[in-house]
C-alpha cells in the first residue's frame, strides 16, 4: 500500500515537473540568488575556540568575568635583535606609530613606566639593600656633600681621590663605595670608580652606551632606563601587547587591525637591519587559522567543482548532463548557505568545511538519477518524458531514502552538545535534505528543458533486456570467493593495524606551518618556554592572592604566577621605617644644594683632569697595594683602574682636542643627569607613603582587577601548553587549587576532549540511527545488515591503511567518522535495492547488476573522493588531514561496495538458486 502511495506521489510530481519545468527552474534560481545575496550581507565568521563550545556550559558562564581581560592584548608583537638596544628602539618606534592609529588599536601595552613608580622606587629593593644605602650615605656623607657642591666630571674624580686619601691614612683598604658593612672587614671595592672610568673611555671612543656608576651607591636594583619592558627569559624576545579595536562582529572585527599591524611592522623593519619581528597571540592564531581555512575552502570548492565536472564529462561522454547536474548542486549549495545564515548566522572553523562536503556527497544522488535515466533512454524505446517518469518511479524512493539516511548520519552531531559540531551537523543535515530535494525536483525539470530527445528508438516503450543489463563484472563462483577471501583477509590485518592508531589532540599541529602567528608561537615555546596563553583564577582579596599564589608556585607544571600583588612592593611597612629614618640624613646632604649646578655648562679643564687621573693612578700602583695589605680581588681592581686611566690618557693625547672635549662634555651631562635623577629618587622616597592599588597606573589595574572588584591571577605553564599530556596535567593541577580556573589552556583542554568524544559519539549514534531507519524502511534485518557492509568494511580497511601510511586521528580528520556513514550506507542502499529489483531477472548466474547501477555507484564514489580530495590542497594541516583521510576512506568504502558486496550477493543468490533446484 505504501509503495502505491509513493508511486502516486512521484507520478504527480513528475507530471508537474515535465509540464511546468520553466516555473520550477525559475523558482529554484530565484531562491538561490536570494540566498547568496542574503548570506553575503549577513553571514559572519567566528574564530575563537570558545565559539565552538555551548554557552550553557559552566565553563562559558565562568568566562563572563574573564571576557573583559580576554579582550585585551589579543595581538602579541615579538621582537628580536642581537643588540637589545636596537630591539628597544624598534619597539618604541612601533608603539609611537600604533598609538596614533586610534581607529584600529585601543591600547598598546609595552612597558611599565618607571617614572610612574619613582616615588616608591626604593621600596622595590630588598630590606638589606636599603640598609646598605643608609650605611653608605652615612659613611660617605662628606664625599657626597663634596660632589654635590660643585658637580662636574673633574670635581667628582677629585672628590673620589680625596676620599681615597682620607680612607688610606692610618688604615687598611676597607669599604669605599662597598656593599657590605665596614665591620665585616671586606676589602675596598672600586666598582664605582671602574664603572665611571669605563664609561668615560666608551664616550671618548665615540660610543654612547651609559652604565650608571651611581647604581652602586644609590639604587643598584632600582628601575633604570631599560627596565619595565616585557622580555622573555634571558631577554631573548621583547614583547609588545596590542589590543585591536572591535569593529563589528566575528572574523572581520579585528582582521583589518591585524593586517595593518603586520604591514606597519614590515615597513618599519626596512629601517632596522637585522631586526626580526612578527605577530602572534590567541587572536592572531585564531585569525590566521580562519583566514587560511576560508582561503583554502574557497580554492578547494572551485577545484572540487572543476574536478567533478571533468569526471562527469568523462563518464557521461558529454558536457550537457554534467552541467545540468552541477547547476542543480550549486542551487542546493546556495539555498543551504541561505538557510545557514538564517538559522545560525555564522560559520566557524568546523562548519566552514560544509561546501566541499556537500559537493562531494550531494552530487551522488544526481549521478544515480542520471545513470538510471541514461539507461532508460539508451536501452528502451521510451521518450524523454517517459524516461524521466520511469526513472523517478524506480530511483526516486532509493534516492529519497539515501538522502535522508545521509542527513540522518549528520544529525547525531546535533545531539553531541558540542556547539561547533551542533552547528556543523545542522548545516550538513539541512544541506543533504536540500540536495535530495533539488535532485528529485529541479534535476528532472532541467533535463526536461535542456536534454536532447533521443531519436534512435520509436518510443515503443519495449524493454530491451539483453541490451539493458550489461554486467560490469562477470562474477563467477570462483572469482566471488577470491574477492570475499581477500576482503576478509584484509579486514583481519586492518583490525590488527588499527590498534596502533592514536588520537593527536595537539591543536597547534593542525594549523598551517607557514602562518606567521604559528611560527612565532613556536619560537616562543622552543626558545623561551613561554606560551602566549595562561590560566586564570579570580579571588576576592589581596590576602587570598598570597595564599593562592603560594599553592600555585608549588605546582610542577607552573612556571610563573602574576597578579596585581606582584606589582606592589613587598614588606612596605618595614622598608618605610628605614626610609623615614634616612629622611634627616638626606635633608642634611641636600640642604644647601642648588639643582641648577647640575646643568653646569663650564668647559672641561683637560690639564686638571689629567692631574687628578695621575694622582688616582699613583694610589693604584702595586707598591701601594702591598703597603696597605690589599687582597688579590682588590689588586685586580687596582690593575683595572690603572689600565683604564692609561687608555683614557692615551685617547686625550692622541685624539683631536675639540672632539675629546665634546665627547667628555656629553658624558659629563649624562653623568650629572643621572646623579640628579638618583638623588631625586632618594629625596622622594624618604618622604613617601605606602603604595596602594589606587596608586597603580590604569593600564595595570585593568589587566588584573575585574569590573566587579575581583582580582585576577595569571598562571603561566612551565612546559609546552600545546602538548596534550602536559596540557591535561597543567589544567588538572591548577584546578586542584581552584575548580573554577579558566583561561585559554582550560578552554583548549575542554575543547579538545569534548570534540574528540563528540565525534566518536556522533559516529556511533549515526550508525544506530541509520540501522533503525533501514529496518523501518526495508523491513528486513538481513537486507539492512547487507546495506551496512560497505560502511563497516570500508571503515575497518581505512583504519588499516591509516596505520600503513602513519596517519593518526586528530581534531580535524576525526570528522571523517560521521561523514562517511552517509556515503557508505548510500552505496549499500542503491546496490541492494537494484539487487532486489533484478534478483529474479538475472540472465545467467554471473549477471547480478546492470552496468548503469555499478557505474552510478562508481561515479558517486569517485566524485565523493574528488570532493573530499580537494581539501588536500589546504595549507591548514587539519583540513589537509581531513581531506587525505576522507579520500582513503571513500575509496575503501567504494571498493567494499562494488567488489565485496556484489561478490557476497552473488554467493547468496547462487545459494538461493541451488536450494530452489
Amino acid at each position: 500500500m505504501k509503495e502505491k502511495i509513493v508511486d502516486k506521489i512521484f507520478k504527480r510530481l513528475t507530471s508537474f515537473q515535465t509540464s511546468h519545468p520553466v516555473l520550477i527552474v525559475s523558482i529554484a534560481f530565484s531562491l538561490s540568488l536570494l540566498s547568496f545575496y542574503y548570506a553575503y550581507e549577513n553571514m559572519d565568521f567566528l574564530t575563537s575556540q570558545k565559539d565552538l563550545i555551548s554557552p550553557k556550559q559552566r565553563l562559558m558562564k565562568l568566562y563572563k568575568r574573564f571576557d573583559q581581560f580576554d579582550d585585551l592584548d589579543k595581538f602579541i608583537v615579538v621582537i628580536y635583535h642581537k643588540d637589545k638596544k636596537k630591539a628597544l628602539e624598534f619597539a618604541k618606534k612601533l608603539v609611537s606609530i600604533l598609538k596614533k592609529q586610534k581607529d584600529l588599536y585601543t591600547d598598546v601595552f609595552y612597558r611599565i613606566d618607571p617614572d610612574r613608580f619613582k616615588k616608591w622606587a626604593l621600596l622595590y629593593l630588598d630590606k638589606k639593600d636599603l640598609l646598605t644605602i643608609e650605611d653608605q650615605l652615612k659613611e660617605h656623607k662628606e664625599l657626597i656633600k663634596d660632589i654635590l657642591k660643585s658637580p662636574s666630571l673633574v670635581h667628582i674624580l677629585e672628590a673620589i681621590n680625596k676620599e681615597m686619601s682620607r680612607r688610606m691614612i692610618g688604615e687598611l683598604f676597607t669599604s669605599f663605595l662597598e656593599e657590605e658593612e665596614k665591620e665585616q672587614g671586606k676589602p675596598m671595592d672600586l666598582s664605582f670608580l671602574i664603572n665611571l672610568l669605563q664609561d668615560m673611555l666608551y664616550w671618548l671612543e665615540g660610543n654612547t652606551e651609559y652604565l650608571s656608576p651611581w647604581a652602586h651607591l644609590f639604587s643598584k636594583k632600582g628601575l633604570n632606563e631599560e627596565e619595565g619592558y616585557f622580555w622573555t627569559e634571558h631577554k631573548k624576545y621583547l614583547l609588545v601587547f596590542v589590543t585591536p579595536k572591535q569593529i563589528g562582529e566575528g572574523f572581520v572585527s579585528t582582521r583589518h587591525s591585524l593586517v595593518e599591524l603586520r604591514r606597519i611592522i614590515s615597513s618599519l623593519k626596512k629601517s632596522y637591519p637585522g631586526i626580526q619581528a612578527g605577530v602572534t597571540g590567541p587572536e592572531a592564531l585564531n585569525m590566521d587559522e580562519m583566514y587560511i581555512a576560508l582561503r583554502d575552502m574557497t580554492i578547494a570548492t572551485v577545484i572540487s567543482m572543476i574536478g567533478l565536472i571533468l569526471l562527469l564529462c568523462l563518464f557521461w561522454r558529454g558536457i550537457r548532463r554534467p552541467i545540468l547536474e552541477m547547476i542543480e548542486l550549486i542551487v542546493a549549495l546556495a539555498i543551504t548557505t541561505g538557510f545557514t545564515t538564517l538559522i545560525i548566522g555564522h560559520l566557524n572553523i568546523l562548519s566552514v568545511t560544509f561546501a566541499p562536503l556537500l559537493l562531494g556527497l550531494g552530487i551522488d544522488y544526481g549521478i544515480h538519477w542520471l545513470a538510471r535515466y541514461q539507461e532508460e533512454i539508451n536501452y528502451t524505446g521510451l521518450n524523454k518524458k517517459e524516461a524521466i517518469q520511469k526513472t523517478m518511479l524506480k530511483m526516486g524512493p532509493g534516492i529519497l531514502l539515501a538522502g535522508f539516511t545521509a542527513s540522518l548520519s549528520f544529525l547525531p552531531l546535533v545531539f553531541t552538545g558540542f556547539l561547533g559540531l551542533v552547528e556543523l551537523g545542522t548545516i550538513t543535515s539541512i544541506g543533504m535534505v536540500l540536495t535530495t530535494i533539488t535532485t528529485l525536483c529541479l534535476l528532472p525539470s532541467l533535463v526536461t528543458l535542456f536534454d536532447k530527445e533521443r531519436k534512435d528508438y520509436p518510443g515503443s516503450g519495449i524493454l530491451l533486456l539483453g541490451s539493458r543489463i550489461r554486467p560490469v563484472l562477470k562474477l563467477t563462483e570462483r572469482t566471488s570467493y577470491v574477492i570475499l577471501s581477500a576482503g576478509i583477509l584484509f579486514t583481519f590485518f586492518s583490525i590488527f593495524g588499527a590498534r596502533n592508531i592514536k588520537f593527536d589532540l595537539n591543536m597547534l599541529n593542525l594549523q598551517s606551518k607557514h602562518a606567521e602567528a604559528v611560527i612565532w608561537e613556536k619560537k616562543l615555546l622552543a626558545e623561551s618556554k613561554r606560551s602566549s596563553m595562561y590560566g586564570a583564577i579570580f579571588v576576592r582579596s589581596l590576602d587570598e592572592i598570597e595564599k593562592i599564589e603560594k599553592r600555585l608556585k608549588s605546582l610542577p607544571s607552573v612556571s610563573e604566577v602574576h597578579s596585581i600583588k606582584d606589582i606592589l612592593p613587598k614588606d612596605q611597612k618595614e622598608k618605610l621605617k628605614i626610609l623615614h629614618r634616612m629622611r634627616y640624613l638626606v635633608k642634611d646632604l641636600i640642604k644647601d644644594l642648588d639643582l641648577s649646578h647640575f646643568s653646569n655648562s663650564a668647559n672641561i679643564d683637560l690639564h686638571r683632569l689629567e692631574d687628578v687621573l695621575k694622582r688616582i693612578r699613583f694610589k693604584m700602583l702595586p707598591s701601594a697595594a702591598k703597603k696597605w695589605g690589599a687582597d688579590k680581588p682588590t689588586e685586580a681592581q687596582m690593575q683595572k683602574v690603572r689600565d683604564l686611566i692609561a687608555e683614557i690618557r692615551n685617547k686625550i693625547y692622541t685624539e683631536d682636542k675639540d672632539v675629546v672635549l665634546v665627547r667628555l662634555k656629553s658624558f659629563e651631562r649624562k653623568l650629572l643627569e643621572d646623579l640628579k635623577d638618583k638623588f631625586s629618587i632618594i629625596k622622594q622616597n624618604v618622604t613617601t607613603y605606602e603604595m596602594r592599588i589606587k596608586d597603580l597606573p590604569e593600564s595595570i589595574k585593568k589587566r588584573f582587577i575585574s569590573s566587579d572588584g575581583m582580582y585576577l591571577i595569571r598562571i603561566f605553564p612551565s612546559g609546552n601548553i600545546w602538548n596534550p599530556s602536559f596540557l591535561e596535567r597543567f589544567v588538572h593541577e591548577i584546578r586542584t587549587v581552584d575548580p573554577d580556573a579558566i583561561g585559554d589552556p582550560v578552554t583548549l583542554y575542554v575543547f579538545t576532549k569534548a570534540f574528540r568524544d563528540a565525534c566518536i559519539k556522533a559516529a556511533i549514534y549515526a550508525i544506530i540511527f541509520i540501522f533503525v531507519l533501514l529496518l523501518f524502511t526495508l523491513k528486513d534485518f538481513a537486507y539492512s545488515l547487507l546495506v551496512m557492509i560497505p560502511l563497516i568494511l570500508g571503515t575497518i580497511w581505512t583504519m588499516g591503511l591509516m596505520d600503513l601510511f602513519h596517519v593518526n586521528f586528530n581534531l580535524a580528520n576525526s570528522l571523517f567518522l560521521p561523514l562517511i556513514v552517509g556515503a557508505g550506507v548510500e552505496y549499500g542502499i542503491i546496490i541492494i535495492r537494484r539487487w532486489r529489483e533484478l534478483k529474479d531477472q538475472s540472465i545467467g548466474d554471473h549477471v547480478l547488476f546492470p552496468f548503469s547501477t555499478i557505474k552510478g555507484v562508481l561515479l558517486a564514489g569517485l566524485t565523493t573522493t574528488v570532493g573530499f580530495g580537494s581539501l588536500i590542497i589546504s595549507d591548514h594541516q587539519g583540513i589537509y588531514s581531513l581531506g587525505l583521510l576522507a579520500v582513503i576512506g571513500s575509496l575503501c568504502i567504494l571498493s567494499a561496495a562494488i567488489l565485496f558486496l556484489p561478490a557476497l550477493l552473488y554467493i547468496i543468490n547462487l545459494g538461493s538458486r541451488r536450494k530452489e533446484r
